[in-house]
């Protein structure tokens, strides 16, 4: 297993037993989701949309504010960082594959 898609598994296990996380931890689950999808982004060359507020700092004021949010919040908070790095990681695949098979 890579380490992404470890890390996203770890997101969605916390996800489904949100109730036993502590809010530091579910900050730094955020934050480190964050940072990986930003990171994951400049690897594709994807700008975010600026029509719209970036999700990545809308997950991040919820991982600052991680106390004050609900269960609810936390979960569905973890889950759409899963999703995008699940969706971000099928887009760098799909990228290697065009690249390798353009051949030098």
């Amino acid at each position: 297993m890579t380490t992404i898609s470890g890390f996203r598994s770890q997101l969605f296990r916390a996800a489904n037993e949100v109730h036993e996380l502590t809010p530091v931890q579910a900050q730094r689950l955020l934050e480190g989701a964050v940072a990986l999808i930003r990171c994951m982004r400049e690897q594709t060359g994807m700008e975010p949309n600026t029509d719209a507020p970036d999700v990545t700092n809308i997950l991040l004021d919820i991982a600052a504010s991680a106390p004050n949010r609900s269960e609810r919040e936390i979960r569905n908070a973890l889950l759409e960082s899963a999703d995008i790095i699940r969706l971000l990681t099928m887009i760098l695949d799909s990228l290697d594959e065009l690249e390798s098979s353009e051949g030098p």
